[in-house]
């Protein structure tokens, strides 16, 4: 009786038991690095020049005048005054119209005689003068054509050209037979043709490179996405098309060269300072390959919470799961790391292998299986836990649905790239689509590689 006894008592102590198998060793079988993938965004831009134009503008001289002075023939002075320049932008260059008004005063010497070392005239000058004494100043166009293009440092390179010298009233001087108006176009031409020079220097001076050094910075700063992690642009590389002029605006296609993923916690990645500018190649919109990071950790919290609390009925005995994990990941599958109640305690390890359903857009977990190390102790220890219903209840629960997140996903991306990046940088643009097209591990994420295609723009103000 005694004997019975102490059976009884051994197997109930045997019941009680905690089942604690030893942890398996994680990524037995080396996992391949996920090959960094480039995509490349094509982002019209438009920069406003208004204000730099002006700027050109007001440094320019107003008026310039000059003079010939000579004892025989003809003597003049001149003075030219400009209004302010009407800018008109024309495909890849900047023309621009200057109306002016001049004046001029002109002696006329038929003959000299040098008295005691100096000249003076034999007879009498004759005098005569447009645009003075109660005459309106004569009206004239003048006109200059800049062909500009950006250097790969992102300054403008600027080459002026006058075009054009009209004179609405001709000055006609008919006392000494003299042509005032080929003289004066001669003399206020060479003029005109220097401030080519004093153009072209203006304009580029204009640097658009701290705005777009700024954006690019900003470029590099992770996008918060509410609930979904951070999105990395990671730019690698920056190519620009020919300028197009229109409306006091520059427009331009500027192509990204970028390494994007989606990440669910913080990462560390390489910023890069902005470079100098590559050749350009015509690109698609918006078109990404972004590999979306899943930690396992975010994993687990979602694993959890479709399965804690499931009871699990095994031969008239039952468990409770307490607690399932993502635990690493072992020869290419996930790890899972089970924690129970009820009729026994403990843990347990499993393993599985997850699958995309491209279609129904899910994850599914294939080849559940229990760990080998916990076969081991369950097959001594409480055999009846062995169980395709625990691995059926993993299969059940842990299926990760991706359309509803991805819907989500692509409204929050979508409100944080349109926004401005800094002052005077506004980026606009709009994910239409969003395609999940494979399923990688590594030691710590799940990663989900997806195309983004959309629209995307950049204003510089």
């Amino acid at each position: 009786m005694r004997f019975y006894f102490i059976i009884l008592i051994l197997l109930a102590l045997q019941s009680c038991k905690t089942i604690e198998p030893i942890a398996p060793t994680e990524s037995i079988k080396q996992i391949p690095e996920i090959s960094e993938v480039y995509s490349t965004i094509s982002i019209p831009i438009e920069i406003n020049l208004k204000n730099q134009l002006d700027e050109v503008e007001k440094s320019l001289p107003k008026s310039f005048e000059g003079s010939q002075q000579q004892c025989e023939g003809v003597s003049y002075s001149y003075k030219f005054n400009r209004e302010p320049i009407d800018f008109d932008f024309k495909k890849s260059s900047i023309y621009y119209e200057i109306d002016g008004k001049f004046q001029i005063k002109l002696n006329y010497c038929p003959s000299c005689v040098t008295l005691f070392g100096n000249e003076s005239c034999s007879v009498p000058r004759i005098y005569a003068s447009c645009g003075l004494n109660g005459e309106p100043m004569r009206k004239v166009t003048v006109a200059y054509n800049s062909e500009i293009e950006l250097a790969s440092n992102y300054k403008f390179q600027s080459k002026s050209e006058l075009k054009k010298f009209q004179i609405h009233d001709p000055c006609e001087i008919t006392v000494f037979k003299f042509n005032v108006t080929d003289k004066l176009k001669n003399e206020v031409k060479k003029e005109l043709e220097k401030l080519e020079e004093d153009i072209d220097k203006k304009i580029e001076s204009i640097n658009i490179k701290p705005l777009l050094n700024d954006a690019w910075k900003e470029l590099n700063t992770p996008i918060s996405i509410d609930k979904y992690g951070f999105l990395y642009l990671s730019p690698k590389a920056i190519s620009m098309s020919q300028l197009n002029f229109e409306n006091k605006k520059v427009k331009l296609n500027l192509n990204l060269k970028i390494a994007p993923f989606v990440s669910t916690d913080p990462t560390k990645f390489e910023k890069t300072s902005l470079p100098n500018l590559s050749a350009y190649q015509k690109e698609k919109g918006l078109d990404l390959t972004i590999d979306i990071r899943a930690s396992y950790d975010s994993l687990s919290s979602y694993v959890n919470q479709a399965i804690k609390g499931s009871v699990i009925e095994l031969k008239k005995k039952k468990i409770i799961v307490k607690h399932l994990e993502i635990f690493g990941t072992q020869d290419a599958k996930m790890l899972f790391k089970m924690s129970f109640e009820g009729s026994k305690k403990g843990v347990v390890y499993l393993t599985g292998n997850p699958k995309l359903d491209t279609a129904k857009q899910k994850i599914l977990l294939e080849e559940v299986d229990f760990d080998i190390k916990t076969k081991s102790i369950l097959l001594k220890s409480a055999k009846w836990l062995f169980s395709d219903r625990i691995i059926q209840e993993i299969k059940t629960k842990a299926i990760f649905e991706l359309a509803p997140i991805i819907k989500d996903a692509q409204e929050k991306i979508n409100k944080e790239l349109n926004s401005t990046l800094t002052k005077g940088v506004n980026l606009n643009g709009e994910i239409e689509e969003i395609l999940i097209k494979n399923l990688f591990l590594d030691s710590k994420n799940l990663v989900i590689r997806t195309n983004f295609r959309g629209e995307m723009k950049l204003k510089i103000e």
